[in-house]
């Protein structure tokens, strides 16, 4: 365990006090004996609703991420996914020698069992939920959290040996590991993002890589085959290797366009056929092969063996995600289709690949520094049109230039403007390729406007 959190006397700061995260560490913390301080750069009124639910005896600095507040004498700073750690007041901590580490570090110390954790540019949340559902149908013991909605703090008191904590992690959360290490570990993808917080692609693929960083021979590593950026790091990781491809006849999963096939004992054998999955997309099929092998992982780490003939009945049985290619239904003969999730250039490549010719994608929000000049390569000739909402509205007007395209005043008027590019049967798809936070509290709260504009529409009220 941490020395840092062997003596009750520790004084732990926790910055960002987050309405998930920052608040389950705060009220962990202080349960179980801690002197907790939680700073956050937003003002006390910005903050009350999270606040108000704060444990007694923690106290709140509020506006304050002064680097004066070290004077308390801390032993211990835990960041909360969204605080970068090149702000003065975590600089100021290192140069001080105080430990700094996220919340899955600290989970990492109060939870017992085994670790699967999953990262990756795309892809993460759903492959983290179809890795949960598959071990469950197993009989495994097994829960998800992290940054798919659930703080991974909150869920320590309820693990045991035989509990398999399946983590989806952000590079935010792999900035600081120290000592956390997973029993299976995999990387979906790696293409540029959050070039907003990290200074290059290098820096963003190398917070990534710290998912192996403490793995030894004994764990595992699943990963994409197909993804260059992943294979040109494979130096840096000490443990056995899974991998899964939709070209590579020799990865440990790979798909032949009809099925599935897994190495077994060197063998491959048909263990789904792709078209009875639940979920739409050939990204659906990447993520089902990765939920296989990780599966497959934590078996062999506990000397059980896999039982392949009931793969196919609990992959098929896996419903998805809200917010990720999720069928919304028919409306005025268009299928409409909420993919609030797709945040990344790549996210959106692959719902370009997930659908027909004649569909309308809704696109735009806050632009998280990618190269989005790359969307028009990727969607040229195989999509209708495009509808442009937020602050990237005007930029990606410049992108699509000689495409069917229209600039939206708001979600509500981009679905107007979409029904009126489409005809019977085409598709009409929110896949935003950006952050929400321009308009909307989170690609939840966006995804969510999505529905209820289509039950709106669907029901005949304009």
């Amino acid at each position: 365990m941490l020395k840092e959190i062997q003596s009750k006397d520790s004084k732990i700061l926790v910055v960002g006090l987050g309405y998930r995260t920052g608040l389950s560490t705060a009220n962990y913390l202080i349960s179980k004996g801690y002197s907790v301080d939680v700073s956050d750069s937003k003002s006390a009124d910005e903050l009350i609703s999270v606040s108000s639910q704060l444990k007694s005896g923690v106290r709140l600095f509020a506006g304050n991420q002064d680097v004066s507040l070290l004077e308390n004498g801390y032993d211990l700073i835990v960041l909360s996914p969204g605080v970068p750690a090149y702000i003065p007041l975590i600089k100021a901590a290192y140069e001080k020698n105080i430990k700094v580490i996220a919340e899955v570090e600290l989970a990492y110390h109060f939870t017992k069992g085994s670790w699967v954790a999953i990262t990756g540019t795309d892809g993460k949340s759903t492959t983290t939920a179809f890795t949960n559902h598959l071990m469950k149908s197993l009989g495994l013991n097994s829960r998800e959290g992290g940054n798919i909605g659930i703080p991974l703090i909150s869920l320590a008191d309820d693990s045991s040996e035989d509990t398999v904590t399946v983590a989806e992690l952000s590079s935010y959360q792999l900035e600081t590991v120290d000592s956390f290490k997973a029993d299976a570990a995999m990387i979906t993808n790696l293409t540029p993002d959050h070039l907003d917080r990290y200074p290059s692609v290098e820096a963003y693929f190398d917070s990534k890589m710290n998912i192996v960083k403490n793995q030894t021979s004994s764990d595992f590593f699943v990963y994409n085959a197909d993804d260059d950026n992943i294979r040109k790091r494979l130096d840096q990781v000490k443990s056995k290797k899974y991998s899964f491809s939709l070209k590579d006849k020799t990865a440990s999963a790979y798909y032949d366009g009809t099925h599935i096939l897994l190495n077994v004992n060197g063998r491959y054998e048909k263990v789904v056929q792709a078209d009875r999955l639940s979920v739409l997309g050939i990204h659906n099929i990447q993520n089902c092969m990765s939920a296989i092998l990780l599966t497959k992982a934590v078996f062999e780490k506990m000397n059980m063996s896999l039982p392949h003939n009931h793969l196919e009945r609990f992959c098929t049985s896996f419903q998805g995600l809200h917010h990720r290619m999720e069928k919304l239904g028919i409306c005025n003969g268009r299928l409409f289709i909420n993919d609030s999730k797709a945040t990344t250039v790549g996210a959106v490549e692959m719902a370009v690949k997930s659908v027909n010719k004649n569909s309308v994608f809704i696109m735009g929000g806050r632009g998280k520094g990618d190269n989005y000049a790359r969307l028009a390569e990727i969607m040229k000739d195989k999509v209708k049109g495009v509808v442009l909402i937020g602050e990237t509205a005007d930029e990606f007007y410049g992108i699509f230039d000689g495409f069917n395209r229209a600039k939206a005043e708001s979600l509500s008027d981009a679905a107007d403007k979409a029904l009126q590019m489409t005809s019977d049967g085409d598709n009409i798809i929110l896949s935003p390729a950006c952050a929400s936070f321009d308009m909307f509290q989170s690609y939840e709260h966006r995804g969510d406007e999505f529905r209820k504009i289509y039950e709106r529409l669907s029901s005949g009220h304009e």
